[in-house]
């Protein structure tokens, strides 16, 4: 089983109460279930609502949303509230609604998370995973899921701004491959990107070829990797390499996009690594635009319906 398929033990981890480390007691999230008619099965939808986002003199306001995949995980062992309530304290991010999209490994019918999860996440084969239980790859549906399902769900219960110049995603590993390939495949969907340690060896080098054709991207791109991603020095040295080269490929893109890569020497393939590069990326990313993202508009007679 390669690595990029080992993270999901963590996942499971995280839903049984374990998690690699004891990250910081989480803010209150309210949670939705998803059925979704793209991969046929159920799972939770996590939400983190700003701060004054329930005050009545708020009730005109629409917010920006963050999407994260592989839900569980990021709201627990990315501890992706407690990060952003602590940006939001020190008045460091704007408002907006963080939202977790469990994977196909933590939903309802799932028999096989490690293979479920990765199904879901690869739009091509992973030539590394040579057991017999190699998925197969769905992550081309990811993007109809994402912006069919999960964003009309939550567009309906909550006051969302949901312009693509306020809305992000992010991911991790095979999740931040996964986020990499519905960017790159709808840059006209997603106006920020948060990338970490993804895959870009999938099909034989293909996503990373792919990506560095491609002529357009969100307009804000943050990339994270560590120095120590692989059971090998040579697995790690490619995992760097390749993160290094999509990087340069966004560089000679700007002025029209910004890009930043965040390497942690010594950093590891898991939670503990994503966790600690979690505040570096929301601050570049988010950090006191010229516009917040949120809009202040009449009181629609269907706001009363979300939450």
């Amino acid at each position: 089983m390669p690595i990029w398929a080992f993270v999901m033990l963590f996942t499971v981890a995280a839903v049984e109460g374990a998690t690699p480390s004891s990250p910081p007691a989480r803010p209150s999230v309210a949670t939705l279930t998803l059925r979704s008619k793209v991969f046929h099965n159920s799972r939770k939808l996590r939400v983190l609502k700003p701060p004054g986002y329930d005050d009545p003199k708020n009730l005109s306001v629409r917010y920006p949303v963050f999407y994260f995949l592989d839900g569980i995980a990021a709201f627990d062992a990315w501890s992706v509230p407690a990060t952003a309530e602590a940006l939001w304290r020190r008045r460091i991010i704007p408002p907006m609604l963080f939202v977790g999209i469990d994977n196909g490994g933590s939903t309802l019918e799932s028999t096989n998370p490690v293979r479920d999860r990765a199904s879901e996440y690869l739009p091509y084969p992973d030539q590394s995973w040579t057991t017999a239980d190699a998925p197969l790859p769905r992550g081309d549906l990811l993007p109809t899921f994402l912006f069919d399902e999960v964003m009309p769900l939550v567009n309906a219960r909550y006051r969302t701004n949901a312009a693509p110049a306020t809305t992000g995603l992010a991911g991790d590993s095979f999740a931040g491959t996964a986020a990499l390939y519905t960017a790159m495949k709808h840059p006209d969907r997603i106006g920020f990107l948060l990338v970490e340690s993804p895959a870009l060896h999938i099909g034989s080098g293909r996503l990373l070829t792919e990506a560095m054709s491609a002529s357009a991207w969100p307009s804000a791109v943050y990339l994270g990797v560590g120095t120590a991603e692989g059971e090998t020095p040579e697995i790690q040295t490619e995992m760097l390499a390749n993160v290094r080269t999509l990087h340069s490929s966004l560089q000679r893109r700007r002025p029209k996009i910004r890009v930043h890569i965040e390497v942690t020497r010594g950093g590891a393939h898991g939670y503990d690594a994503w966790r600690e590069r979690l505040p570096v990326a929301l601050r570049w990313l988010l950090e006191a635009p010229p516009s917040s993202g949120m809009q202040r508009t009449k009181p629609a007679q269907s706001a009363v319906a979300r939450r």
